[in-house]
């Protein structure tokens, strides 16, 4: 947990309002973006995680809801500036630190696309975002989304098509390995049947018909929680939950930890890096402040 300042990002918002300007910046742990269009072109965010001040958090939720665009800075990389567009949603928690007075505020944001993603949502949509590049990962939620008829031993093969086919874009991400895939469930079940067909890929002859999947674990205890937290009546009592216990292990766009002991962990651990965070030298803690 050492130089855990380092690792996070910094979300900047400037708002001006007659002869006001008022400039906040928060410190970022988690971010999925698409890539600036030209040199000084703004990216399509789709989420970020961000923590901060009262006054500032409620300043960014605003801005949320606004579309507003923000100057996002990546560890090791240039700035730029995002927007998660038009009905975004933004949620907001509180994360109690022991030794400070006041708890932290948290706040995570997606866009709309993103929220399309749950199972049913969006039948004719072509675009696929996920948290994480993991083939057996991208294989499933893409499944989740369409009802697409697969089995776990054809990701490496699904894998290999989108990169064939030029349908996986890898996006920017902090704090994990995000990827745009595009395609729709016509799309996908012609690759299947077709592979079928050249005998490419098989259904599995043993077993007993049900299906099992060896998702890596950091990945796996949330994966089915998302499902039903991207739902207009699960996202915000989920969410709050979520935002407050177990933002460190965050997976494919809203996940929750699913047992006690896992919450307690994953409390411990966060509330340990933050302690990190807000103990480095006077300098760094103005990224906190509206002003820098």
């Amino acid at each position: 947990m050492e130089n855990a300042h380092e690792r996070f990002g910094t979300l900047e918002f400037t708002k001006h309002v007659k002869d006001t300007t008022t400039r906040i910046r928060v410190y970022m742990d988690r971010l999925i973006a698409e890539p600036a269009k030209g040199d000084r072109g703004s990216a399509p965010a789709h989420l970020f995680s961000v923590l901060g001040s009262d006054a500032e958090i409620a300043a960014l939720w605003a801005a949320v809801t606004e579309g507003a665009y923000f100057q996002v800075q990546l560890p090791g990389r240039a700035a730029f500036a995002a927007s998660l567009g038009p009905e975004a949603q933004s949620f907001r928690g509180s994360v109690i630190i022991q030794g400070r007075n006041r708890p932290v505020r948290h706040l995570v944001a997606l866009s709309a696309e993103l929220l399309k993603t749950r199972p049913g949502a969006d039948r004719e949509g072509k675009r696929t975002i996920l948290y994480d590049n993991d083939p057996a990962f991208v294989l499933y939620r893409v499944s989740r989304r369409f009802g697409l008829p697969v089995v776990p031993e054809w990701a490496s093969w699904f894998m290999r098509e989108l990169e064939r086919r030029k349908a996986l874009q890898p996006l920017l991400g902090l704090g994990c390995s995000p990827v745009l895939v595009k395609g729709n469930k016509e799309r996908f079940l012609r690759w299947i049947g077709k592979a079928l067909k050249e005998r490419t890929i098989s259904i599995p002859e043993d077993g007993n018909g049900t299906v099992s999947w060896k998702l890596p674990q950091s990945l796996r205890e949330g994966a089915d929680a998302a499902d039903h937290m991207l739902t207009a009546d699960g996202t915000r009592s989920m969410l709050s939950h979520f935002c407050s216990q177990s933002l460190a292990l965050f997976r494919d766009s809203c996940c929750i930890l699913t047992t006690a002991q896992e919450v307690l962990l994953a409390r411990s651990l966060f509330c340990q890096m933050l302690r990190n965070v807000f103990r480095f030298p006077q300098q760094h803690r103005r990224m906190m402040a509206h002003t820098p």
